[in-house]
């Protein structure tokens, strides 16, 4: 991978993919993301695994994984027990029984197992397993030690409330681990989406307990990574004051070019997570910029005045696990 107007990036080899080692820390925490669309079927999904061995409690296990489809809507978020058998022995990454993660011949590769909700999602990244995050910042210390964002493709099959699909479309995943202090986070956005293999996005912006703003973004064209000088990110939010419905982004490069890119709703629901007392809204947008059209994950949280609370009701998304029908 190259960087316009810099030195190369770091180039991560294939075992970042595997669980890591973990460390002392009680905050530190390892893991796997997959966002993805598939325009064709209106067929989606956001998955997180999150091993954090060192939990005050006892060894846990987040899981945040959704689906959507025509037939209905599917949330399992919850809070497990980490086993001995979820560090999977080929370096994969389960969650209880009905979630596992694995790299498997290049593939990053999901299972999922549940009532109604049945699944293998195989994402096929686009370029190299290259880190962008910048190290000077109080986001890689508190929030991303080691962290890559990697757009693709999505394949697999898929079969909700008994229809079978066979799944086509765009995806971005997301690896990391190290210290995660939840706490640090007040708000966020993460736009992270691609409009095919030859441009590729991502856009961040943390408000930090410690009253610090920090935004940063790139483009990915080819096999070349250019940084934004300035990312300015506009969120469209519910009246509820939390679910987003997509939004707007726009990058100034360190080369002088600008792009606009708009992100509109195209799942019918947003995906909400509530972990360690924070709200984590997804919704799954259509990306265009200019003539182009892709997909991007449209990531907001809002706990501005860090309250406790969890959310009972929410604007066009679910808030209780299970199978949703239509």
């Amino acid at each position: 991978m190259k960087v316009s107007g810099a030195a190369d990036l770091p180039v991560l080899p294939d075992n970042v993919n595997y669980w890591q080692e973990p460390v002392k820390e009680h905050n530190w925490q390892d893991s796997v993301v997959l966002t993805w669309w598939d325009a064709q079927n209106k067929i989606g999904g956001f998955h997180r695994i999150g091993h954090e061995p060192n939990y005050k409690d006892g060894p846990k296990i987040a899981l945040w994984s959704h689906i959507t489809a025509p037939e209905g809507d599917y949330k399992n978020v919850v809070y497990l027990d980490l086993r001995e058998e979820d560090r999977l022995a080929n370096g994969g990454f389960g969650a209880g029984e009905t979630c596992k993660y694995e790299f498997i011949d290049g593939q990053h590769v999901w299972t999922i197992n549940d009532a109604q909700v049945n699944a293998v999602i195989r994402h096929d990244d686009f370029h190299a397993n290259v880190e962008c995050y910048p190290k000077d910042s109080n986001v890689s210390e508190d929030f991303a030690n080691v962290h890559t964002d990697i757009p693709g493709k999505v394949s697999g099959e898929l079969t909700v409330a008994g229809k079978q699909y066979n799944i086509a479309g765009l995806s971005f995943r997301d690896r990391g681990w190290g210290v995660r202090e939840w706490d640090y986070l007040l708000a966020h956005r993460w736009v992270a989406g691609t409009l095919g293999p030859d441009f590729s996005f991502l856009a961040l912006s943390f408000y930090a307990a410690d009253e610090t703003l920090a935004s940063f973004g790139w483009v990915v064209r080819g096999d070349t990574v250019t940084f934004a000088k300035a990312v300015d990110i506009v969120t469209y939010t519910e009246i509820d004051g939390m679910v987003n419905r997509g939004g707007h982004v726009r990058f100034e490069l360190t080369t002088g070019e600008v792009f606009d890119i708009e992100c509109q709703r195209a799942a019918d629901i947003a995906f909400t997570s509530y972990h360690h007392d924070i709200c984590c809204v997804d919704v799954l947008c259509e990306a265009r910029c200019g003539d182009q059209v892709g997909f991007c994950d449209f990531e907001s949280t809002a706990n501005i005045q860090a309250g406790k609370r969890q959310p009972t009701r929410l604007v066009n998304s679910p808030v209780e696990n299970g199978f949703h029908p239509r």
